[in-house]
């Protein structure tokens, strides 16, 4: 039976514990045998307290991820990229571990995440395939797009010029060195783009000369110590599943991988055991932009830009780590992008409301008292058939104001009276009883002399 490396007292207090898995994982891990050496029966290591989220683990990652979801429906720069995972997601294998293949979780929560570091790595490699053309049609990126949205990167493959010992690196280089060659040879890029960036990244000194051959800038562009504020700011992703899983990995002949001896079938298989987030849990994308540092073509562009970066990155490269052989790979999720995007405009015509409102009571409140009562009044009996004058009338009759205030009501009274053509003092019919406009003047000319 192995043990977590803790002293005796610490193991009654953790049992009533509802220990996020990041603990269990991490500080709390039981590997250790009574010896302090850690068991060598790994495929054992990662048991099911581990793998299990247990209900307070659970209502912690929604409370995160809704906090997140109300930050961003504030933020009118920011798109949501929501996804389902249809793979085993795994991220943060270079932390040490005993297993020698860690995890990422959040401390102190102790829940899997996502850095928004890596998200940008994956979608920054998907918008430089998209915009070098290597797979297909670029779908709008172009390389300033690139370093507008995601900043300058010098040690960029497709400017480095690094050797490497691996033939299939070396041609994979060169194929996007050759990919960027041709889109500055053939010119197909926004000039104000491009002198924007030029002004902002060059030193003053040297603007006149880069402007002047803004082809050449780009040819030498990775001997240039440039740098620029990316305008895209990615979000830490929360994954939310009922519980983690644990994934194995075979290697038959390691003594070969590890450069001991040539391979041969008498090699003993060695299980490596890890953690991971299982299938069918669902990833939240959100990302933030600064559109004012942008030129005005990105300014209105932009969001669907990214769309495109996303929905590459979902179908061709995945997230997290191992990607290479099927990890980390996502499903776009439109239906809730749509309810997203329903609720962000609600929360925008609410803000609109609320301000209206705001003004409107500003104004409410200079009024002189009366004119408030009025106005108040006014509002609250609103019915398209029924003339104004008629409900300040039937106010005064009820006694709702006396003395100064009742006849300033009641000159109000005469002047929609007149507006309307119904005051009336002088009736031309037969039977004055018979006119209504006549005998309503008549009334409030009484009461205007109580």
């Amino acid at each position: 039976m192995t043990i977590e490396a803790l002293p005796k007292y610490m193991d009654e207090h953790l049992k009533s514990q509802d220990m996020p898995p990041g603990h269990r994982f991490s500080l709390y891990f039981k590997v250790w045998q009574n010896d302090w050496k850690r068991d060598q029966d790994k495929k054992g290591a990662l048991k099911e307290e581990v793998t299990t989220l247990s209900g307070h683990s659970i209502k912690m990652t929604e409370a995160l991820r809704q906090r997140q979801k109300n930050l961003a429906l504030q933020n009118n720069a920011s798109v949501y990229f929501p996804a389902v995972s249809t793979a085993p997601f795994m991220t943060g294998m270079g932390n040490e571990h005993p297993l020698e293949n860690g995890f990422a979780f959040l401390n102190p929560y102790g829940l899997p995440y996502l850095p928004g570091s890596s998200v940008k790595g994956v979608l920054r490699t998907a918008a430089e395939e998209l915009a070098l053309g290597l797979y297909g049609e670029t779908q709008g990126w172009d390389m300033l797009s690139v370093w507008w949205l995601f900043g300058f990167d010098r040690g960029s493959t497709l400017l480095s010029t690094k050797v490497y010992d691996k033939d299939v690196l070396v041609e994979e280089a060169k194929r996007r060195r050759d990919a960027y060659q041709n889109w500055v040879n053939n010119g197909q890029y926004d000039q104000d783009s491009l002198e924007r960036f030029i002004t902002t990244t060059v030193a003053k000194k040297e603007l006149e000369k880069h402007l002047s051959n803004p082809q050449q800038f780009l040819l030498t562009i990775g001997q240039k110590d440039l740098s620029n504020r990316a305008a895209l700011c990615f979000w830490d992703v929360y994954p939310q599943s009922k519980n983690l899983a644990k994934g194995i990995l075979t290697p038959h002949h390691s003594g070969y991988f590890q450069g001991d001896n040539s391979p041969h079938d008498s090699e003993q298989p060695n299980p490596v055991v890890f953690l991971t987030v299982p299938p069918k849990s669902d990833f939240d994308f959100y990302c933030t932009g600064s559109p004012e540092i942008l030129p005005t073509a990105l300014q209105e562009n932009w969001q669907s830009l990214l769309q495109a970066a996303f929905g590459y990155a979902f179908d061709w490269l995945g997230f997290g780590a191992k990607t290479a052989v099927g990890y980390g790979q996502m499903k776009f999720d439109n239906d809730k992008q749509q309810s997203f995007a329903k609720d962000k405009i609600d929360r925008q015509l609410k803000a609109i409301k609320d301000a209206e409102k705001l003004e409107t009571d500003k104004k409410l409140a200079e009024m002189p008292a009366i004119e408030r009562d009025i106005k108040l009044l006014l509002e609250e009996n609103k019915d398209p058939g029924k003339k104004d004058y008629l409900h300040l009338l039937e106010a005064v009759k009820a006694g709702r104001w006396q003395d100064d205030d009742k006849r300033t009501v009641l000159e109000r009274i005469q002047k929609l009276m007149e507006n309307h053509k119904d005051w009336r003092p002088i009736s031309n019919k037969k039977d004055p009883a018979k006119d209504k406009e006549h005998t309503r003047t008549v009334e409030v000319m009484k009461l205007m002399e109580q």
